[in-house]
């Protein structure tokens, strides 16, 4: 029974390593919603009004709902809504947005195989990865808009615009403080910079309505300054070991890198390591730089040595797995505040 009061994770703003976090970081079950009878507006507006500084709100579905990684990994748990907020407020127009519900069928498939995964580890649960296009009004980012705060790239993506200071919280690192798990914080670094534009193709995805760029392929197109696109800036990511078992959960399942899957240095040295196909021939010379300025060979790394069983990858993730500077491996209840807010 709701006391009329919903469970709030806040990531209060300067809070963690180096200079913590650019705002006020708000996390919240929509399960709490459900309970104190709210709709997802009024929740979000309780929220915006119990802060009242510069926050940047993002409601999940741990329950029933799953999304994908911007290279294609299918995972449990989604950002349904996402907003920021000012002063109490939320701008009406540009403010908050909501996720779109996929419907996922075997014609779905076509085009986005990565979703095969999704479809039959996570029966009953459904997608959603970015917003709902109708409701949008920036025509290009997914983003929310309030004051001084920035909420983009459908929540993973946060920054003060008056100070320009910006931080990326990737979806697995977020999941992570929906479940009160431990979180990496650090620097992104060149390989999460050439990563993070390594995806595939995916309708109403994160950062933009349909997502073109094939699997091998950098949505980036930025050379050797790729890795510097995204590399100074503060993040919050899951521990490698969650990311490497991600990975290893679709290479089982039979997808591949550059098949099915994108060819972010994650997924590529998970794959070498494991001893499955790379699919070389499909990474195209545009990510082929990008990796190449980052110590990565595509042609190369397949013969990098013996296949390692999925338990030795798990355990020797952080050596595996490149990128992330500086981390910290730290109990997300070391910088989450459970807030409880009457509404």
């Amino acid at each position: 029974m709701s006391d009329g009061r919903i469970e709030v994770r806040l990531l209060p703003k300067g809070c963690g390593p180096q200079h913590g976090a650019p705002v006020h970081i708000a996390y919240v079950d929509v399960g709490e919603f459900a309970q104190a009878g709210l709709a997802l507006d009024e929740g979000l507006q309780s929220i915006a009004k119990h802060v009242h500084s510069p926050v940047a709100i993002n409601v999940f579905d741990m329950e029933h709902a799953y999304t994908t990684t911007s290279d294609g990994l299918c995972v449990a748990g989604a950002i349904v809504a996402f907003a920021a907020a000012d002063g109490g407020k939320i701008h009406p127009e540009f403010g908050r947005l909501f996720c779109k519900e996929r419907e996922v069928t075997p014609a779905t498939f076509v085009r986005e195989p990565h979703l095969k995964l999704g479809y039959a580890r996570f029966p009953g649960r459904k997608l959603f990865i970015g917003p709902d296009p109708l409701q949008k009004i920036v025509p290009l980012h997914n983003v929310a808009i309030s004051g001084r705060v920035v909420n983009n790239n459908s929540g993973t993506e946060v920054m003060d615009c008056v100070t320009m200071e910006e931080m990326l919280v990737p979806i697995l690192g977020q999941l992570q403080i929906l479940r009160d798990q431990d979180i990496l914080w650090g620097s992104t670094g060149k390989e999460i910079s050439v990563g993070i534009g390594c995806t595939i193709v995916e309708d109403y995805s994160r950062s933009q309505q349909f997502l073109q760029c094939k699997p091998g392929d950098t949505a980036h197109s930025s050379g050797v300054y790729a890795q510097t696109l995204k590399a100074r800036l503060p993040c919050i990511v899951a521990p490698k070991e969650v990311l490497a078992t991600a990975i290893l959960d679709a290479l089982d399942f039979g997808l591949r890198p550059a098949a099915e899957l994108g060819c972010s240095p994650a997924v590529l040295q998970v794959a070498a390591a494991y001893g499955v196909e790379l699919n070389a021939h499909n990474i195209t010379p545009a990510a082929r730089l990008e990796l190449a300025a980052i110590g990565i060979n595509v042609d190369t790394l397949a013969q990098s040595g013996p296949a390692l069983s999925r338990e030795q990858i798990i355990r020797q993730a952080d050596t595996i797995i490149p990128g992330v500077e500086n981390a910290a491996r730290i109990k997300s209840e070391q910088v989450i505040e459970k807030i409880r807010i009457k509404v």
